[in-house]
C-alpha cells in the first residue's frame, strides 16, 4: 500500500475499513480517502484501498461493473499465521491459533471465488517472496498492469497512517522493501498443513485463470 500511494497517480489511506455493497459506497470512500490524503482536487488515476477482510471486500457485482483493478498479494502460511498472531496480540483481539488458521483458509477461498468471477484483465497477483526477492521485475509488471505514467519503485514515503493502519512493526518505517528477519511463532502441523494446501491451490487456481 505504501508503494502504491507513493506514486503520483494513486491516492490512498492504508486499510480503509468500509462495506462496499453499492456504487455509492465507493464514491463515499473515494471522497473520504481523498480528504484524508490531501488529494481532494488532484487528478488521480486510482484511489487505492487495502482490503484484508471478507466483510469489507466489495461485492463481485460491484467489482465487475466498476473500473477497478485488483492486486492480490499472497504470503506463505507459516509467515502469515505468525504475523496475524503477533498483530492479534498487539490489538488485544487474542485470536487463538485455530481461529487464525480458519480465517486464512476462508480468505483464500474468498479470493479464489472473486478471481473466478472477475475478468482476468482486471486483476494481477504476486507473492510476498516475489516482491521481496524480485522487487524491480514485480513492480514493473504491476506498473504496466495499472498503466501508470511513472513506474512503481521499491522506495516509498512514510504516510500519516504508517504503523497506525496496517503493519504495526518498525520494519515498515524503513521506506523501502526489505527482507525482515522477524521471529516466527510456530503453529501446530495439523493447523499449518491445510493452510499450506490452500495456499498452493490458490496460486495454481489463479495461474490457471490468468
Amino acid at each position: 500500500m505504501h508503494i502504491l500511494t507513493s506514486n503520483k497517480d494513486i491516492s490512498g489511506f492504508g486499510e480503509y475499513l468500509t462495506k462496499y455493497e453499492a456504487l455509492i459506497n465507493l464514491q463515499k470512500a473515494e471522497f473520504d480517502i481523498r480528504r484524508k490524503s490531501n488529494a481532494l482536487f488532484k487528478a488521480q488515476r486510482y484511489i487505492a484501498n487495502q482490503v484484508n477482510h471478507h466483510s469489507v471486500t466489495p461485492t463481485t457485482k460491484l467489482l465487475i461493473s466498476s473500473k477497478s483493478k485488483i492486486v492480490f498479494i499472497f504470503r506463505k502460511p507459516s509467515e502469515t499465521l505468525s504475523s496475524m498472531a503477533v498483530l492479534s496480540k498487539k490489538k488485544n483481539s487474542n485470536l487463538n491459533p485455530t481461529e487464525i488458521a480458519q480465517f486464512y483458509k476462508e480468505r483464500l477461498k474468498n479470493i479464489r471465488e472473486i478471481a473466478s468471477q472477475i475478468p482476468s484483465k482486471q486483476w494481477r497477483f504476486t507473492t510476498y517472496n516475489e516482491l521481496i526477492n524480485h522487487p524491480k521485475e514485480t513492480l514493473i509488471s504491476f506498473s504496466e498492469f495499472l498503466q501508470l505514467s511513472n513506474p512503481l519503485t521499491h522506495h516509498y514515503q512514510i504516510q500519516k497512517y504508517t504503523q497506525i493502519w496496517g503493519d504495526p512493526s518498525e520494519n515498515i518505517r524503513e521506506g523501502k522493501i526489505i527482507n525482515p528477519k522477524s521471529p516466527q511463532i510456530k503453529f501446530p502441523k495439523d493447523l499449518l498443513k491445510p493452510c499450506e494446501e490452500a495456499f498452493e491451490n490458490t496460486l495454481k487456481h489463479l495461474n490457471d485463470l490468468a
